[in-house]
């Protein structure tokens, strides 16, 4: 020690955080297939959803995957069977998604293994650790991940579970509704676990959105997200080896991130909002009033947008309503990278718009 002190030794950094990313449309579209060749050069290996068992009979559904395209990625992939978290695994198997696996890989796709998505009730551990424990031996060749609840931390089977696979995935984001993400539960969540079992885990990310029943919207802030990724860089925590980003959006997914925000927030990018109001001529004297989101971080659009003029005719749509010389949104659109919307419509003589 006396020597590191002399010659002013550091501890190394730690390795840099791997990126993967969740494929889990139902769909696979013309603009899914085409949105993977674009995909961020961080982004590693894709866990890509091939079987479902879901529902209160647990019909087994597999997902029309687009194998040529996934296998033109040149990434390596692992296929996720999702099965709900509110029911035994009675009659059901890891086989179901091996096979599938399988057949990719005999297709030209880099498969890397398979995993299991199941949010099951921490009482049911015990059970669970079992059907885990058998069905890894049907596997072979094929590795074994499978996603993890933060609120698992206090069960005495934990690590027992912990051994059976060869990966785990902590989810820290919809844990405890109404809240979607913040930063500062997600650290509290993978410090706990990794306090709980050394085994070295990933740790899942949202870049979603949902509405409760009430309707009421919970969205995974970009920003948010970026602040957590800003402390885990500066703060590594023991026992992180990457991080899944759920999940990866394209332009026919208006739930998800675009492509260029989830590229701008892992390459920890200035997340600068650019929506611009403009007129545009729709012809008959009417001018439509148009917001274009021409940066490359999705957002909020202006609750406000004022107009001077001689206005004949203001009439708003999408949630905005005319006021006074005003469109006002009571709840402002939220538009992606890119995206163009009309908002409403304006017929007079000399109309402009004046800055929001």
């Amino acid at each position: 020690m006396g020597l590191c002190l002399m010659l002013g030794c550091t501890r190394a950094p730690p390795p840099p955080l791997g990126h993967e990313a969740y494929v889990w449309q139902r769909d696979w579209s013309p603009t899914l297939v085409e949105s993977l060749t674009r995909m961020p050069s961080e982004l590693g290996a894709l866990r890509v959803l091939a079987r479902e068992r879901s529902g209160g009979t647990r019909t087994p559904v597999s997902i029309s995957v687009d194998v040529a395209a996934l296998a033109r990625t040149g990434r390596d992939v692992v296929a996720v069977m999702r099965v709900d978290g509110t029911a035994p695994l009675d009659g059901i198997s890891l086989e179901e998604v091996a096979s599938i696996a399988r057949d990719w890989k005999a297709r030209g796709v880099r498969v890397r293994g398979v995993e299991l998505d199941h949010d099951c009730a921490t009482t049911a551990l015990p059970e669970y650790a079992d059907w885990l424990a058998r069905e890894r031996r049907l596997l072979g060749e094929l590795s074994l991940s499978i996603t993890a609840l933060p609120t698992w931390a206090g069960s005495p089977e934990l690590e027992r579970l912990t051994s059976i696979p060869d990966d785990l995935v902590v989810q820290v984001h919809a844990i405890r509704a109404p809240t979607l993400f913040t930063p500062e539960e997600a650290r509290g969540f993978i410090e706990r676990w990794a306090q709980t079992t050394r085994k070295p885990f990933h740790v899942a990310l949202p870049t979603y959105r949902v509405r409760l029943r009430d309707g009421t919207p919970l969205i995974s802030e970009p920003r948010d997200v970026s602040r957590f990724l800003a402390e885990l860089r500066a703060r590594p925590v023991e026992g992180v080896k990457g991080l899944v980003w759920f999940r990866w959006g394209h332009a026919g997914d208006s739930e998800a991130w675009s492509p260029s925000t989830l590229s701008a927030v892992i390459r920890q990018e200035p997340l600068t909002l650019r929506v611009e109001p403009r007129l545009v001529d729709a012809g008959g004297g009417t001018l439509d009033i148009v917001l274009e989101n021409t940066g490359r971080v999705d957002g909020e659009a202006p609750a406000r947008l004022t107009l001077s003029g001689n206005l004949e005719v203001l009439d708003g749509v999408g949630g905005y309503a005319p006021r006074g010389s005003s469109l006002v949104a009571r709840k402002p659109p939220r538009l992606r990278a890119g995206e163009r919307r009309v908002v409403g419509f304006v017929r007079g003589s000399e109309v402009s718009l004046v800055a929001p």
